[in-house]
């Protein structure tokens, strides 16, 4: 009875340290973890305005198990229900404005929350890879571009690249080793197809050769093809692949 009890003590004390790792951070958040044998690369998933963590964390799960992923609660209550990243202002003649200093305080907290993460769980800083949705991958353009030193790539669904962005830009030597792997719906009413053509294009203006550009027969979405070009292009960013068990 003795060693049961000592046995039951262990399993316990193991159940609760491998569920106590807490990150420094004031952000919410969900967490996929990784099958990688130690030192995983990183995913951070970034959610469309109106949204919360909870609706990309199961997209975590169609990818490659090595990646130790993180879904991210935007930090501002929207005026009607979800989060965002930053406010956007309608104006009468249907131009939208967005908040860039409300976009500066969510980027500083998502790099903060990302220095954490990888101290915490012993993950690979140098393969940090932001997917982002809608104002999730405008949000992922301007981190990477204004810190390309802390992030290894992007993948931009269904987003555009704020001319603040293109402003802020670090320099271009720094820029130009980053990844990016855009996505758009041709039927998309609510960021136009020829934002993410735009941002295609100045990105290979500022000498930035890996540049995936994909678009798709959908709308304001995502899609199954899209998905499973997702994961290849994810895949080979981390290759070479881990030895196949015998």
């Amino acid at each position: 009875c003795k060693m049961k009890f000592i046995q039951i003590t262990i399993l316990l004390f193991v159940y609760g340290f491998s569920f106590a790792q807490k990150i420094n951070t004031d952000l919410t958040y969900l967490v996929n973890p990784s099958k990688a044998k130690s030192n995983p690369p990183v995913l951070i998933l970034l959610h469309g305005y109106g949204s919360s963590e909870g609706d990309l964390i199961e997209v975590a799960k169609t990818l490659d198990e090595r990646f130790l992923t993180f879904s991210l609660r935007a930090p501002f209550k929207g005026k009607d229900v979800g989060y965002s990243w930053y406010e956007l202002n309608f104006a009468r003649n249907n131009e939208i404005t967005s908040n860039y200093t409300e976009l500066k305080e969510s980027k500083a907290k998502i790099l903060s929350f990302i220095s954490n993460a990888c101290k915490t769980y012993k993950a690979d800083s140098a393969k940090v890879f932001l997917m982002g949705f809608s104002q999730g991958a405008i949000m992922a353009y301007d981190i990477a571009l204004t810190n390309p030193t802390k992030i290894a790539g992007i993948l931009a669904l269904s987003g555009k690249m704020l001319e603040d962005t293109k402003t802020a830009k670090a320099e271009t030597t720094s820029v130009a080793k980053l990844k990016f792997f855009i996505a758009h719906g041709k039927s998309d009413n609510v960021i136009n197809i020829k934002e993410a053509e735009k941002a295609t294009a100045f990105l290979k203006t500022n000498n930035i050769k890996e540049v995936t550009y994909k678009d798709y027969e959908m709308p304001h979405t995502l899609s199954g093809a899209e998905l499973n070009d997702i994961k290849v292009w994810l895949k080979k960013q981390i290759a070479p692949p881990e030895k196949a068990k015998k």
